[in-house]
């Protein structure tokens, strides 16, 4: 094989592998939530035909990050002992996807203003 063509197949592979790897990307789905009270519970419910995978952290107190799948029309919310008065912020991404930014409280602009896809979530992680 000349140097050429090695080149060109080594070129071919890896815009293959990186075309493989941006259609793993997906939107997030919090168009999917609609947060509010039901009656005395606060929470949103996925209004979306598929499951969503929820992280959602109260600001105030211990910052405890609570992960949950939520199928489609099921009700997601905090514990009710849960202190929401320093704010919240929440992800929703496909089940079986996470946020392509860490979820924590260094990253809550971008989290609040929904500057985040979703990537396949690694098992290990």
């Amino acid at each position: 094989m000349t140097a050429r063509r090695y080149l060109l197949a080594c070129a071919l592979a890896l815009l293959a592998a990186s075309d493989a790897a941006a259609q793993q990307v997906k939107a997030h789905m919090e168009a999917c939530t609609e947060w509010g009270r039901a009656g005395s519970a606060f929470g949103t419910r996925n209004s979306c035909d598929r499951p969503i995978s929820i992280l959602f952290m109260a600001l105030g107190g211990d910052q405890h990050v609570v992960e949950r799948n939520v199928p489609p029309g099921a009700w997601f919310g905090p514990d009710a002992a849960t202190d929401l008065s320093g704010g919240w912020m929440f992800t929703a991404c496909p089940a079986g996807y996470a946020p392509n930014i860490r979820f924590a409280v260094e990253n809550k602009t971008a989290i609040l203003n929904s500057l985040y896809n979703c990537l396949p979530a690694r098992p290990d992680v």
